[in-house]
């Protein structure tokens, strides 16, 4: 029988977060090396320049990069962004929400580009439009200016552009033509909102209402506690994931994920899309959250039941009846969280299900760039 009941799902995720046994193994973590990304740029710079994968060397020849892309200017005014579903948390889209957006996106875009186009090539241009583009929002106080009550949307917004400029800009932040005025000033920026995001909180420390965008707001806290050695905004991030872990179903569903009707599986992927990032950073601060364990499961329990569930749809029907929208095996390319994790779990069926560039600003743009094997097998 589906579970309709919103009070129910939330019912189940208290249930799970109140059962944890384990302690947070992460309460006194600190940020090991604030300078690195989610990879280490110049070596992965060293691997391209020898690529031969097909689905690289195809990424390779995207020429966009910030450089290329529209400098969008920093919007005026209060962030009030419509609701992305006209009614409730499924169905047919506002299609305002997508004009209210636009600046955001764009600028997403253009960091996204410019990062990806600064690890392929080294060119310090490409670097300096990113510092110099986030600066002007910076100054601006971008990205603060809102409520939850008013504009659930707009704080929904700021944890996606957060986690993307924070990813772009921890590419580049350490080239030498970067001003060091400008950097102090982005970093400023960034952490206040972050903290401005979680005081947004309406319902804070209810884990009960812990979705995909508590794990957005997390990838914030981890991104953005590295780039400006903030190790209780760190150890906040890695404390999220260490509960969205434990949150998840005996199957590897997500709780609450699964609650969204026809688009259960395309939230299953969505909620991953931030905590495989959070992995990447945690591996490269010397913690290995890919085999971290709770209540039984690693991430890799959710990653398998996207897996199995798009295989066989009959095993969402268990939390939706609807037919779902999502599958990683549909004529859609994957999204671009995959590219990550086909490179830490190689073979099938990521070989089947990865072929082609993958792109996503939100995760600082072509994950292929990032991520895929260079040297083709």
């Amino acid at each position: 029988m589906p579970l309709r009941s919103p009070l129910l799902v939330l019912f189940l995720a208290l249930a799970v977060s109140l059962c944890m046994a384990e302690k947070d193994p992460y309460a006194k973590a600190t940020v090991a090396d604030p300078s690195a990304s989610f990879l280490d740029v110049s070596a992965r710079r060293a691997e391209l320049a020898h690529a031969t994968t097909p689905r690289v060397l195809e990424a390779l020849g995207w020429k966009s990069g910030c450089v290329t892309s529209e400098q969008p200017a920093p919007p005026t005014g209060r962030m009030i962004i419509p609701h992305h579903y006209l009614s409730g948390s499924n169905g047919p889209i506002d299609p305002q929400e997508n004009i209210a957006t636009a600046p955001y996106r764009k600028l997403e875009e253009a960091v996204s580009n410019g990062a990806s186009r600064y690890v392929a090539t080294g060119d310090s241009s490409e670097a300096v439009c990113v510092a110099n583009l986030l600066a002007q929002w910076a100054s601006a106080n971008s990205l603060l200016d809102y409520s939850f009550q008013e504009s659930s949307q707009a704080w929904y917004q700021v944890e996606w552009t957060l986690s993307s400029v924070s990813l772009a800009w921890s590419v580049v932040q350490t080239d030498p033509a970067i001003p060091a005025a400008q950097r102090a000033a982005i970093l400023s920026w960034m952490r206040k909102v972050t903290e401005t995001m979680f005081d947004r909180d309406p319902h804070p420390g209810d884990s009960a209402r812990e979705n995909n965008h508590a794990y957005w707001r997390a990838l914030c806290a981890t991104s953005v506690g590295i780039l400006t050695s903030d190790d209780k905004l760190y150890r906040r991030g890695l404390a999220q994931y260490f509960r969205a872990i434990g949150q998840i179903n005996p199957d590897g569903s997500f709780p609450l994920e699964m609650a969204r009707h026809e688009n259960a599986l395309h939230y299953q992927s969505f909620a991953l899309a931030p905590l495989v990032m959070i992995a990447e950073l945690g591996r490269r601060q010397g913690v290995d959250l890919y085999s971290l364990r709770v209540n039984g499961h690693t991430i890799a329990d959710a990653v398998d039941f996207l897996v199995r569930a798009s295989v066989n749809p009959g095993l969402a029907k268990k939390y939706a009846s609807e037919p779902q929208t999502f599958s990683l095996f549909s004529d859609e390319k994957p999204p671009a969280w995959t590219e990550f994790w086909a490179a830490r779990h190689p073979g099938k069926p990521w070989s089947d299900i990865v072929t082609a560039p993958l792109y996503d600003s939100t995760l600082a743009g072509i994950s292929t760039i990032y991520a895929a094997p260079a040297q083709a097998k």
